[in-house]
Parts: C-alpha cells; sequence; structure tokens
C-alpha cells in the first residue's frame, strides 16, 4: 500500500508555497485582472452605430463607396438596401430617353447582380473541394493512392480558382481605371449641361459595377480559403495515412498484373510507332503526311503516359513489398532520371503540337470545316500532354511518399546509404544530360557540351605530345645525341604534323566530312591567290627553311636589307633575328629564300676580318707589326693556329701615311655579345701604339692668304718719318688671289669681300 505522502501516479508530493511565491502568484493575478478590465468595453459606452452612406445624385460624390469592402456582409446589406431606395427615387424623376433607359437598365442589373454574388457565397459554402473521399484508418497502397489521386483533383480545381482569382484582381484595377475616367469627364461637364446626366449615370453604374467586382473578389476569396482548409486536412490525412499503411498480398498480386500488362502494352505502342514513323516519308500529299505525324504524336504522348503509370505501378509495389514484414529488404526506386527525360519529352511534343498548328492553318486558310477536323485531333493531343503532366506530378508524389515509408520501417541511416547512392547516380545522369544539351549546329550536326569538352581534350592532348616531344629532343641535344639546330627543325615540322592532325581532328568531330577537303583546298587555293598570297609564300619558305637548313636557330646572319644578328626562331611567317643591342626583329621566311642572306655561322663559325689603319711616315715597319700583334691577341675573339694566323699587311703609301691591313681570324659565335669587331681591334691598336710611341698621322694643309683688288695710294709723310707698314687685306677662308688684270676689275668686290671675311 503507498504512503500517505505518495502521489498515486509518481509524482513527487505538492509542497505549500512561501510568503515571497504567495506576494508574486497575487502580483501577477492583479496585472492579470487589471489587463482585462482595461481591454474590455465599459458597458456604459455604447458600441459605434454604422451610418451607411447614401449617394446624392444631384451632386454625385466620387467616393461615396469607399468604406465598402470595410464593413461587414449585414452591414453591406442594410448600405445596399438603403443604396436601391435612393436610387429608386431618383429614377422617376429621369426623363424619357432611350440613351437613359438603356443605361438605367444596366444599373439595375448590377444591382440586382450584387445579391446574386451574396446567393453564389451562400451556395458555395456547402461545396466541397473533396467530396465523398474516405481517410481509412488502416489503408492498403492502392487506398492511399485512391485518396491522393482524390486530393490531387482537389488540388487542380483550387489551381484553378487561383487563375480566376488573379484574373478577378486585374478586372478590379480595370474596374477602378473605367470608374476614374468617368469621374473626370463628369467633373469637367457643367451641371447645366444637358450631358450632365447622362456623365452622372455613367459615374454611378462605374461605382455599382465596381462594387460588384469587389464582392465577386471576396467571393473567390472566401472559396480559397475553404479550400484550402480542406485541402490542408486532407494532405494531413494522406500523411497521417502513409504512417499506418499495412501489406497487402491481393494488392500486391492486382500491382504485378497491371505492370505486367502496362510493359505489353508499351511494347505494342512501340512497335506501332515505329511502322508510322516509317510510313510518314511515303506519302507525296502534304496533308496525308500531316496525319501520320499527328499519329505519331499520338503514339509518342501515349507511350508517356504508359511509362509513367507504369512507374507509379512500380512504386506502389515497392511500398507494398517493404511493408511485408516477412518479405527482404528492398532498397529505393527513385530515379529523376524518368521524370526529368519525361518533362523533356513533354515539352518537345508541345512544340511539336504548336509547329503542326501553324502548318494547319498556313495550308487550310479560312475553311471553317476542316479547321474544326484537324482542331478537334490537336486537342486531343493538347488534353493527352496535360495528363501526361498530371502523371509526372503522381510519380514526383509517389517517389516521396516511398522515401517516407522506407525511412519509417527501414531506418534513417540506410535510407540515407540508398539516398546518397541514388543522388550520385541522378547526378551523373544530370552531368549526362548537361553533356549532351545542344548549344549549336554546324551543317546539320548538333554541338553539344561533350563535344565542346571532346575538343578541348584533344587539344589538351596535342599541346601535350607537343610538349613531351619537346623534352626529348632536348634530352637528345643535352646527351649529344643530335644538334641544336637538328633538334629545333625536327620539332618544328613535327609540331606542324600535330597541329595539322588535330585540325582534321576536329573538323571531324563537328560533322565535317574530311572527303570534302578537296573543295576546302580548292577554295583555300582562291583566297591564297587573291589575299593570302603574302601569307602563303611565307609559310612555305618557313617549311624550305626548316628542311633544307640554310639557316639554323642561333646562326649569325647578315640580311641584304642591313639586319644583322642572331637567329632565335624559325615560325611558320617570319624568322626572330635579335641584333646587338637586344632589339627582336621579325623578318619574313620570303626574304630568306628570295633575297641574298649572310651567313656568317653557316658550317665555320670562324671568319675573317680586315682592319684598316695607318702610321706615320718614317715609323718601323716591324715595329708596327709587333705592335698589331700584340692588339690583336688582347682581343678574345681572336683566332689563331697554324693554318689561320693573324697577318699585317702593308697596302699602300697614302699621302700622309703608311696603310696598314690587319687581317685577323674571328670566332662569329662571340660576336653578337661583345659588339662591333673593328671597334674592339681599333681599341687595342690605338692602347698599343701610344705605349710604344706611334704615332698616327693626319691630313695637314698650309693655307696661303693672299689680298687682291686696288691698293690705297701712300700718305703724305715726313722725309724723316719711318715709312708705313702696309695694310693687310682679308680674303675669304681656303681662296687663292689673281693677280694681274683681273686687279682692277675687281677691285671694289674685293674691298667689299675683304672686309666681310674672316681670313685669321
Amino acid at each position: 500500500m503507498l504512503a500517505s505522502n505518495a502521489h498515486p501516479r509518481g509524482f513527487p508530493p505538492l509542497r505549500p508555497y512561501s510568503w515571497r511565491q504567495s506576494l508574486l502568484l497575487c502580483v501577477c493575478t492583479c496585472l492579470l485582472l487589471f489587463s482585462a478590465l482595461a481591454s474590455a468595453q465599459l458597458p456604459s459606452v455604447k458600441p459605434k452605430e454604422f451610418s451607411p452612406v447614401v449617394p446624392d445624385f444631384t451632386a454625385l460624390s466620387a467616393d461615396w463607396w469607399t468604406l465598402w469592402p470595410d464593413v461587414t456582409h449585414e452591414q453591406k446589406e442594410q448600405w445596399l438596401t438603403e443604396v436601391e431606395k435612393a436610387w429608386q427615387d431618383w429614377k422617376k424623376t429621369l426623363p424619357e430617353e432611350a440613351e437613359l433607359d438603356e443605361r438605367v437598365l444596366q444599373i439595375d442589373k448590377r444591382l440586382e447582380g450584387i445579391r446574386k454574388t451574396w446567393q453564389k457565397s451562400d451556395n458555395l459554402k456547402s461545396v466541397k473541394i473533396l467530396p465523398e473521399v474516405t481517410f481509412p484508418e488502416s489503408p492498403t497502397v492502392l487506398e492511399w493512392a485512391a485518396s491522393d489521386a482524390a486530393v490531387a483533383r482537389g488540388q487542380q480545381r483550387y489551381q484553378g480558382v487561383q487563375l480566376e482569382k488573379s484574373q478577378m484582381d486585374d478586372g478590379v484595377a480595370h474596374s477602378l481605371s473605367r470608374l476614374r475616367e468617368s469621374v473626370a469627364v463628369l467633373r469637367d461637364i457643367n451641371r447645366n449641361d444637358p450631358k450632365h446626366l447622362s456623365a452622372t449615370l455613367d459615374v454611378f453604374f462605374g461605382q455599382i459595377n465596381h462594387l460588384q467586382v469587389l464582392e465577386e473578389q471576396q467571393l473567390l476569396r472566401d472559396q480559397l480559403t475553404l479550400w484550402d482548409e480542406e485541402l490542408t486536412y486532407g494532405r494531413a490525412q494522406l500523411q497521417r495515412m502513409l504512417t499506418g499503411l499495412r501489406f497487402s498480398q491481393e494488392v500486391a498480386d492486382e500491382l504485378a498484373s497491371a505492370r505486367t500488362k502496362e510493359k505489353t502494352g508499351l511494347e505494342e505502342l512501340a512497335k506501332e510507332r515505329a511502322d508510322s514513323r516509317h510510313l510518314v516519308f511515303e506519302s507525296a500529299d502534304s496533308e496525308v503526311t500531316l496525319e501520320q505525324q499527328i499519329s505519331l504524336m499520338n503514339y509518342s504522348v501515349e507511350t508517356l503516359q504508359n511509362r509513367l503509370q507504369l512507374r507509379k505501378q512500380e512504386l506502389l509495389l515497392a511500398m507494398n513489398s517493404v511493408l511485408d514484414p516477412n518479405g527482404e529488404a528492398e532498397k529505393l526506386t527513385i530515379s529523376k532520371t524518368l521524370v526529368e527525360n519525361a518533362e523533356k519529352a513533354q515539352a518537345d511534343l508541345v512544340r511539336q503540337l504548336n509547329v503542326r498548328q501553324r502548318q494547319v492553318v498556313a495550308w487550310i486558310g479560312e475553311d471553317p470545316k476542316a479547321m474544326q477536323r484537324w482542331w478537334q485531333r490537336f486537342e486531343k493531343i493538347n488534353s493527352a500532354l496535360g495528363h501526361a503532366g498530371d502523371l509526372i506530378d503522381d510519380v514526383k508524389r509517389y517517389e516521396a511518399a516511398q522515401l517516407f515509408v522506407y525511412q519509417r520501417l527501414q531506418g534513417w541511416w540506410r535510407t540515407l546509404g540508398d539516398r546518397i547512392v541514388l543522388q550520385l547516380q541522378q547526378l551523373r545522369s544530370g552531368w549526362r544530360n548537361l553533356a549532351n544539351y545542344e548549344l549549336f549546329a554546324i551543317s546539320q550536326q548538333p554541338i553539344t557540351l561533350k563535344d565542346i569538352a571532346q575538343m578541348i581534350l584533344v587539344i589538351i592532348g596535342a599541346w601535350g605530345c607537343s610538349r613531351l616531344l619537346s623534352l626529348i629532343l632536348r634530352r637528345m641535344e643535352r646527351r649529344k645525341r643530335t644538334s641544336e639546330q637538328a633538334a629545333y627543325a625536327l620539332w618544328r615540322v613535327l609540331n606542324y604534323c600535330i597541329v595539322l592532325i588535330t585540325i582534321i581532328i576536329l573538323l571531324t568531330m563537328v560533322g565535317l566530312d574530311t572527303s570534302k577537303l578537296t573543295l576546302i583546298a580548292g577554295a583555300l587555293s582562291v583566297g591564297i591567290g587573291f589575299g593570302m598570297q603574302a601569307i602563303f609564300s611565307n609559310f612555305i619558305s618557313g617549311i624550305i627553311l626548316l628542311f633544307e637548313q640554310p639557316l639554323r636557330v642561333g646562326d649569325l646572319v647578315e640580311l641584304e636589307s642591313g639586319v644583322f644578328g642572331r637567329i632565335r626562331d624559325i615560325n611558320v611567317r617570319s624568322t626572330r633575328i635579335t641584333t646587338r643591342d637586344n632589339v627582336d626583329i621579325l623578318v619574313p621566311n620570303s626574304e630568306f629564300v628570295t633575297g641574298r642572306v649572310t651567313n656568317h655561322t653557316l658550317e665555320d663559325p670562324v671568319r675573317r676580318i680586315h682592319v684598316l689603319f695607318g702610321v706615320a711616315y718614317g715609323t718601323d715597319p716591324e715595329e708596327v707589326r709587333e705592335a698589331a700583334m700584340a692588339a690583336a691577341e688582347r682581343v678574345p675573339v681572336t683566332f689563331s693556329n697554324w693554318q689561320r694566323k693573324t697577318e699585317l699587311w702593308l697596302t699602300s703609301f697614302g699621302d700622309s701615311s703608311l696603310d696598314f691591313k690587319l687581317v685577323v681570324w674571328v670566332n662569329s659565335n662571340a660576336v653578337s655579345s661583345l659588339g662591333d669587331l673593328h671597334a674592339l681591334y681599333n681599341i687595342e691598336l690605338l692602347r698599343e701604339f701610344n705605349q710604344r710611341g706611334i704615332e698616327i698621322p693626319f691630313p695637314q694643309r698650309d693655307l696661303h692668304v693672299r689680298s687682291w683688288g686696288e691698293t690705297a695710294p701712300p700718305a703724305p709723310q715726313a722725309p724723316d718719318s719711318e715709312p708705313p707698314k702696309p695694310i693687310e687685306r682679308r680674303g675669304s677662308s681656303g681662296s687663292e688671289d689673281w693677280p694681274g688684270a683681273g686687279d682692277a676689275d675687281g677691285g671694289a668686290e674685293g674691298g667689299d669681300g675683304g672686309d666681310g671675311g674672316d681670313g685669321h
């Protein structure tokens, strides 16, 4: 027996409150009572009564109706009754005119339409979006599927009402815009104008029409609210049914039989579709061909529907199998590939249907009977495509339900593993679909992302082969198995071959027939003859240089144009030459083939140069020889052996010097780095001559300056004074005086010239 202080359900015994807890409880109670009294309406205050605004038709206001959306339904009925009463009273005062009578009749219809909308709202409240739908407590998968189909149909009806609601929203905006236009017209008309009465009726009609549109919009809102509650309840019941599914062998047999039947029908449809495809091109009549194409579309739509229906049955069968307590463990059968392919096929069929419709309109023209006959067939296909879209949505829901059931029965971790595998498969499928996405077409050959990727791989492979070949040749060059020039020429030739093979492979991948390369070659020859002659000439010249090898990389060359330097690269179009100033010059290859080229290092880099200089007369030639030999030895590029010796030649006896020529052999491979050879030898010769005291003469000229013209008469002078010195006349620099008779003729000129010149 339980103790007296123990609770019968096992809870701990209650303890008495302390004074602090009691005080806190009293304060909270007082606050709650105070807030309740503050929020409650005092009984002495009367609620605000509703007073509807009745329009004054003699001076109709534009905004008397603006509070309509904010009042209750009972207040709207009271308001509408008073408006109708005022309208009936004012209507009796209107003159009898045909135009006014028509507008009055329209206003009466709108007032009656508001009440009909209210009656329709009361009737729609009793309409259920899920009529006669049962949600069993322990259902089978087929019972769950039937309830799911009913909820799906209700969802479609709900979406239709949503569409109507969006259209009604546009209608409200349009109605309000027309009302504003009529109010603006009324304001611009004088009250004494006969048109003022008609404008007043137009404004009142626009106001009543807008009120009716608002009520229709509110009706759709109420309907959507009710149906949304029912759909929420239905989806909750479907989720509850998934947790209470039970295994049924009868259901398993029924689903297996239906699956076999669907597979058989799918095979028959595939055969009929193949036969229909062969018949499309057998008739020359366009109408017969179009009928066969539409029949082919029907087969395609039916095939799509059968595949989706078969998928639904497979999913239900898998759900029923996993419910079997004695059955083996099942794996998830979710596959996004089928859904994605179905959606793609549906979109493709919709495009085909639109094309066929445009073809029929273009061929038939204005024949209504033929148009109706064709359009009935189009509507049939369109309806079938809509049903296929519903089946796609069903498959998505069934896959989600299957995942829920598997997670509940087999555990989250195992289901997660299956989902990871499926996600990887779907990712691979997604990448495959992305790779097969058509970007554009060349000669009716679609080019996809996969083709682009393959082209990039081919280019990377060709580049890798070129680099590998370059490394092999460089290794052979380092091991002295080949020369630098031979390795470079072989690498260039093989590189051109790799590029050519790569281009042919790429052209084949884009769908170009290699047998048509002769046409391309013909077109290329025409282009070469007109605009590519220089480019092709340089290309052929580059190939000649690589095979014939009159020039190689590293050679020191001098062109007819004066370019002097060392060859660095022999490319397809041009050759790069680096001068002594480290300037790279691109020379067209044709210049090496058609022009004169001096190759200083073709076979032997040793060559002979002649350095000219002169010494003063009286210098010992042997001493000059010794000085020249010593100067030549100090230059690092001087080459000397028993066959090629440095020599000094006395070439001539000049006007002011003995002319010598220093003949030396030099290594051309060191020329570009050391600069001009003549400058090197001249510097060493000058240094050696200065040390030995050998004089380098320079031309000397004696300049004799004489005056010409008449001399001034001597001035008188004293007998004992010294004779005066002659006056010096200055002539032009470098000129000679001509004595004789010419002195008298050119005296004046000579005097002017002498005054202006500077002879010293």
